[in-house]
């Protein structure tokens, strides 16, 4: 009997050691979950297997009708693997596609293809053997990765990357059939984050985490150049980057002002967008950066530097505002962005229009549609 749309079951396998939790505390789970409530409406049903153990239940209602099958991360995928066995078997044996949410924790997705005989999509939201090169300086890390990625999307029926330019990278990499892997690229929930009428408060804001990817350390130098040579900019600093020791101190020493917010909901962040004049992303790299399409989507002028992840989204002076790495540039770019109003309005409004025609959840939700009705040959 042939099967359409609405016979299909999806399980998507949250990345290794992930969980409900975990989305909670980051402040995501509303951005995470959007796509697949949308998507439940076109198909069967959708699974998600969490690594939360029992914890992850008392979240069950920010899923709604989305099936939740919780285990725990074990100190091996192997042993993850036997004990999702013993859990899980029957609910695996009715199931259509797997699909990951990112390379680390493949290994299961992988292994219960082979088992089972499913039909396996291996999304990959950032290039993950081009980050672990980025962060280690360990060959055997670096090599394990590009294994694991490597066995992942030759064993898939689809892959899934958000950018093209990893798209390049990743069948350069591992010799893969340019038809077998797909563009998607991160979706903005564009009627939330919007430009809305409220009254400025911060000069520029950041978003995200304290590790040395985000270039913290350049953009507080930046600061604090502005400071002594121009003026002391106002900022927010919102996510993981509030809960550096390093950040606060600095920011203490020198007299700067900087608001720490820490993590908040998704939801909240349009209003502390609108809230700023100008976002600023000074990243030695990205993969396709949610929060800079999200703050381009609510009209807001975008510093960002010119590196992979980045220079793909911002064209210089027409999206977005490029600059290096370094703090004198960072510097430079805050300073000539906050001293022209007709360039921050310039800038808004092309950026606004640059995400509505590419990024909007309707456009993502039809491609991820498309990929399963082709992995299912529908």
């Amino acid at each position: 009997m042939e099967k359409d749309l609405k016979d299909i079951k999806l399980m998507l396998i949250f990345t290794g050691g992930n969980s409900l939790e975990t989305w909670i505390k980051t402040g995501n789970i509303e951005r995470e979950v959007e796509l697949y409530k949308r998507l439940k409406k076109f198909i069967g049903k959708i699974y998600f297997l969490t690594y939360g153990g029992k914890k992850d239940l008392k979240y069950r209602d920010y899923i709604e009708d989305i099936c939740l099958l919780p285990s725990v991360w074990l100190p091996s995928p192997y042993l993850t693997f036997i004990k999702l066995l013993f859990s899980y078997s029957s609910k695996f044996k009715k199931i259509d596609i797997i699909k990951t949410n990112q390379i680390f924790g493949s290994e299961i997705a992988i292994w219960l293809k082979k088992l089972f005989h499913k039909k396996l999509i291996i999304r990959c939201g950032y290039f993950y053997s081009y980050f672990t090169r980025q962060v280690y300086n360990d060959r055997k890390i670096i090599q394990k990765a590009i294994k694991l990625e490597r066995e992942a999307f030759k064993t898939a029926d689809i892959g899934i990357i958000t950018s093209d330019w990893q798209r390049k990278a990743l069948i350069k990499l591992h010799n893969l059939p340019p038809e077998k892997i797909r563009v998607i690229p991160n979706y903005v929930l564009t009627e939330i984050f919007k430009p809305l009428n409220v009254e400025k408060k911060y000069d520029l804001i950041f978003i995200g985490r304290g590790d040395k990817q985000k270039n913290l350390e350049n953009l507080l130098k930046a600061l604090l150049y502005l400071k002594n040579n121009f003026k002391n900019i106002e900022c927010i600093f919102i996510g993981g980057c509030c809960h550096s020791k390093e950040v606060a101190e600095f920011i203490q020493k020198y007299g700067l002002k900087v608001i720490l917010k820490g993590n908040v909901r998704h939801i909240e962040l349009p209003k502390f967008l609108n809230q700023s004049r100008i976002f600023i992303l000074p990243s030695f790299y990205e993969g396709h950066p949610k929060t800079l399409l999200e703050a381009m989507s609510c009209g807001l002028p975008c510093i960002g530097t010119d590196v992979n992840g980045i220079k793909q989204e911002i064209k210089h002076l027409e999206t977005g505002f490029l600059c290096q790495t370094d703090y004198i540039s960072i510097a430079e770019a805050i300073k000539t962005v906050i001293s022209d109003k007709s360039l921050q309005q310039r800038l808004g409004k092309n950026a606004r229009e640059y995400v509505m025609e590419r990024y909007s959840i309707d456009r993502i939700l039809n491609l991820e549609l498309k990929v399963i009705e082709e992995v299912m040959d529908l």
